[in-house]
């Protein structure tokens, strides 16, 4: 584990680990060897455990990869420049880009589509799984073991030529948003999803949906806390169909966010 931490040290620059639990949200702090007992002892407890570069400007996550999808060139038997990549769970992977220029969000949005990578991921406050912790989402869990997110590959050396992109003026970045009568919420209590209870599950899962974005809650933990606290799955039985539910359902709250 301690190499794992020096080879994102050396691709990153200065990061940071994040630490989540979908009761109490995500705090973060600066990864160190001294920190790798309590990191292994939150994730042991059912803690997700993220990463990022402090900054971000040059660095474009992808998530939700399949395999045959990965930017692996076969006839040099290595990734192409500047990337890294982690097996977050079997099957499914993250992919770092480190720019040679400075990504601006708009623009990164772009790149998600265009590598049709989860758009329900948005780029702002973007956290990654970090490899070497356990992924913790229950619908990985087989007899209480979690599968192990993998580092597969890390390129700190090179840099990747991400060509520019003309994008429509009218395209802006979306910002967290205050909204009235939860702003005062914000240093207390998190909010819970039945604060937002609509008498329909998915009004309900909207509701909060929306409410968690605009108080800059990163859509991957959105989806998290939708699938803890939400009992019902009646009509959505089976992962696949959660998924593709939890990803409707927080495509339709960004893009309001987004208007």
């Amino acid at each position: 584990m301690e190499r794992i931490l020096k080879k994102l040290e050396r691709y990153f620059g200065t990061w940071k680990i994040g630490i989540l639990n979908p009761d109490r949200g995500l705090w973060s702090l600066s990864p160190s060897v001294n920190k790798l007992g309590y990191l292994k002892a939150m994730n042991a407890s059912g803690y997700h455990i993220f990463m990022k570069p402090v900054d971000e400007s040059r660095f474009l996550l992808l998530d939700d990869i399949p395999e045959n999808k990965l930017p692996y060139q076969k006839e040099l038997k290595r990734f192409k420049p500047g990337r890294l990549v982690v097996e977050t769970s079997p099957g499914n992977f993250q992919v770092w880009i480190k720019s040679a220029r400075n990504i601006d969000n708009p623009e990164k949005r772009y790149w998600i589509r265009f590598f049709r990578a989860d758009s329900a991921c948005d780029p702002n406050l973007r956290w990654g799984r970090c490899p070497g912790f356990r992924n913790c989402k229950p619908k990985y869990g087989k007899n209480g073991q979690f599968p192990l997110s993998r580092l597969v590959w890390v390129d700190w050396e090179n840099v990747a030529q991400v060509p520019k992109v003309a994008l429509p003026k009218k395209t802006v970045d979306r910002q967290p948003i205050k909204v009235r009568g939860i702003t005062q919420r914000l240093s207390g209590n998190p909010i819970l999803r039945t604060d937002y209870d609509r008498g329909d599950e998915s009004a309900t899962d909207f509701a909060y949906a929306l409410a968690l974005l605009r108080r800059g809650t990163d859509p991957e933990v959105v989806a998290d806390r939708l699938l803890q606290e939400r009992k019902d799955w009646t009509h959505h039985k089976g992962q696949r169909r959660q998924a593709a539910y939890l990803q409707r359902t927080i495509n339709r709250a960004v893009k309001i966010i987004n208007q």
